[in-house]
């Protein structure tokens, strides 16, 4: 599978264009992109949460 970002440069409203061939004006595009990042950081937290239940579940077995 091929990665979108090997390098892991940030998200740009310049590379958000490029990548969703939208014509984005550079406010949406940072919108865009403070959404997509709350976004993680709300998944980041959820699968940590799953993480530490998960464990104290296998404890309690």
């Amino acid at each position: 599978m091929k990665r979108l970002n090997p390098n892991n440069e940030p998200l740009t409203p310049e590379k958000l264009r490029e990548l969703s061939g939208l014509d984005l004006s550079d406010e949406e595009a940072q919108k865009i992109i403070w959404s997509i990042k709350r976004f993680a950081r709300v998944l980041y937290g959820f699968a940590t949460q799953q993480q530490v239940v998960n464990n104290e579940n296998k404890e309690k077995e």
